[in-house]
């Protein structure tokens, strides 16, 4: 689906077209044959009128002008012109509008919810595409905004688009009747609608304007509160709330400020709609039977379908306002969707089943930009193989881990899985086999199965699945506390338990998908030193049995595993066993000491 948009109307249709394809086409053609039966059925009023006052049909037929052609047509199916069959020809006329009416309004509700459907499942599989190294670099504000406040705003836009297509089409079906009716009456009123239209297009360009201001400022504020809530405790603790929130109402004051001038000039639209109709009407009707002269029949006629035409065509400037009040909500999502769109991850084509036998990197290099994270690191990872990786904070450790699951991939050298080369597997199915337990633990806001399961069913095998991984990481006495058990819910963040809880839970995840690559980055540090033990234990257990890569600050926790590499700005320096490194490298037995291991 492709969201670029240009700044014209055919720009605006091509978008919404593109989203919706055909079903747009079929819409406006509804559009169409509403307004042509609305359209005749206000011009046969014209012969009834003149009927009931004078039962001549020749005369009632010359009322309509040009449009004589409809009655004529009537007459040549033998149907006589009579005030009984007028009324039958008016009812069946109105009945066919109201039905086609509401099939077509019936038919748009469907179609916005569709629009909307598409909209945001396609922004969501980019943002599930969208490479890590590239979500680095967005707005974390912008994506909340436009998947929420600016994906309504759209659709807000697309109601006033069609409105405004259908004021359109109205319009020009009641123009081109007038004109068959009265071309010269027809004429003047079309140069005085075209001269007060000036007025407005002036107008929609400042409302355009500071509705693209408005978008934008929405992904500000929504950056702001975003960063506000995630370092509540921070901000509330520390009492730099006040200095924080200066800048959320200095953002909500010019956000108000932006939707006051839009009410400003949809006021004015609003306001001065009538008086100039009226005026309009007025000087061509003067003109007309001035310098003119003509049927009085058909001015009316002329005036009743042109009066209608200028009511569409005020609307039309209405809606049509009320579309560009919200076209900056187009821009923004033609914008997010091409960025989205062009930090899309690449994934190889190469399938991936399991680990054969090992990992390995190669004079591997990592940059962001001119600052080198990581340099020429060899490594390789046997499969079974438990190693850690130890150093000073900014060393590097988390970076390679990442590096290691394909989150982001080497400026320079080649990092093979069994031989084949990151670039070329396919990564989604890579990453199923992984597991990540950070020093952060992932906790939403549902229920404890739900968290540890991702969403399983809660089958007889999964509900046996999920009781043995609560055990070993220590989580049943604390289940069965609980009145709703593992239908009970953590919270927004987990925010309703501990911060050890939230680890053992978010260990258990990685534990329930049997993964055969599991990286634990500071995975215990918020636990207290009992329950370190008792998931640290838990983890020996899996040695030998999973590919486990280990980050560590407390140097206790890595005593068993197979290879422990010592990390210094962006290095391996020296590799080996808990106790070789104690031997052979002074760093690393400092560190030790200092921790009274």
């Amino acid at each position: 689906m492709d969201l670029k948009v240009k700044n014209n109307i055919f720009g605006y249709f091509r978008f919404y077209y593109n989203v919706l394809g055909n079903k747009l086409v079929f819409s406006i053609i509804l559009s169409f044959f509403v307004s042509l039966l609305d359209g005749f059925g206000l011009a046969m009023f014209m012969p009834l009128l003149h009927m009931v006052s004078d039962a001549n049909s020749k005369n009632a037929s010359a009322s309509l002008g040009n449009l004589k052609y409809i009655t004529d047509a009537l007459e040549s199916l033998n149907i006589n012109l009579n005030v009984t069959n007028l009324l039958i020809i008016l009812i069946t006329l109105f009945s066919l509008k109201g039905l086609l009416k509401f099939y077509q309004l019936n038919y748009q509700v469907n179609l916005r919810q569709v629009f909307m459907s598409k909209i945001r499942f396609h922004l969501t599989q980019q943002l599930q595409d969208l490479s890590y190294e590239g979500f680095l670099s967005f707005n974390s504000g912008k994506i909340q905004n436009s998947l929420t406040n600016e994906v309504i705003r759209l659709r807000a836009g697309l109601v006033q688009f069609m409105t405004s297509t259908q004021a359109v089409i109205m319009l020009s079906t009641y123009i081109i009747l007038a004109f068959f009716a009265n071309w010269q009456f027809a004429i003047l009123v079309s140069a005085g609608a075209l001269v007060s239209n000036l007025l407005f297009i002036s107008i929609f360009r400042y409302t355009k304007r500071a509705s693209v201001k408005l978008s934008k400022k929405g992904d500000h504020f929504n950056s702001y509160l975003i960063h506000a809530i995630h370092y509540f405790k921070y901000l509330k603790s520390t009492n730099t709330f006040k200095n924080y929130s200066i800048k959320l109402r200095k953002n909500i004051s010019e956000t108000e400020i932006l939707s006051r001038k839009i009410g400003f000039y949809q006021a004015i639209t609003s306001s001065v709609k009538e008086p100039v109709l009226i005026v309009i009407i007025s000087m061509v009707i003067l003109i007309q039977v001035k310098w003119f002269g003509t049927n009085l029949s058909t001015i009316i006629l002329s005036l009743l379908l042109f009066y209608r035409a200028l009511t569409f065509l005020m609307n039309l400037q209405n809606t049509w306002q009320a579309f560009i009040q919200n076209i900056g909500a187009i821009f923004s999502i033609s914008e997010i969707s091409d960025e989205l769109k062009k930090r899309k991850e690449n994934l190889g084509n190469k399938n991936f089943e399991k680990i054969g036998s090992s990992l390995n990197l190669s004079n591997v290099s990592l940059s962001y930009g001119e600052k080198q994270i990581l340099k020429n690191i060899n490594l390789e990872i046997k499969k079974n193989q438990s190693i850690a990786l130890v150093g000073e904070s900014g060393s590097g450790k988390s970076t390679l881990s990442y590096l290691i699951s394909g989150l982001i991939k080497p400026t320079s050298g080649t990092y093979t899985v069994d031989g084949v080369n990151i670039n070329d597997l396919n990564l989604d199915q890579f990453r199923t086999k992984i597991g990540f337990i950070s020093q952060d633990p992932v906790v939403f806001n549902d229920t404890i199965f739900n968290n540890i399961t991702f969403w399983d069913n809660p089958s007889k095998e999964n509900l046996k699945r999920f009781n043995e991984v609560i055990q070993l990481t220590y989580l049943s006495d604390f289940v069965n506390s609980l009145a709703e058990k593992e239908n009970t819910y953590l919270g927004d963040h987990g925010i309703l338990i501990s911060g050890g809880q939230k680890q053992r839970i978010s260990i258990a995840r990685e534990l329930y998908k049997n993964v055969e690559l599991l990286i634990l980055d500071e995975a215990t540090s918020s636990l207290d030193s009992e329950t370190e033990q008792i998931i640290q234990h838990n983890i020996e257990k899996l040695h030998g049995n999973v590919t486990m890569i280990i980050i560590a600050h407390r140097l206790s926790t890595i005593r068993n595993a197979d290879s422990i590499y010592l990390m210094e700005k962006g290095n391996l320096m020296q590799s080996g066993t808990f106790d070789e490194l104690m031997e052979r490298s002074d760093h690393f037995r400092r560190m030790v000491e200092l921790q009274e291991i």
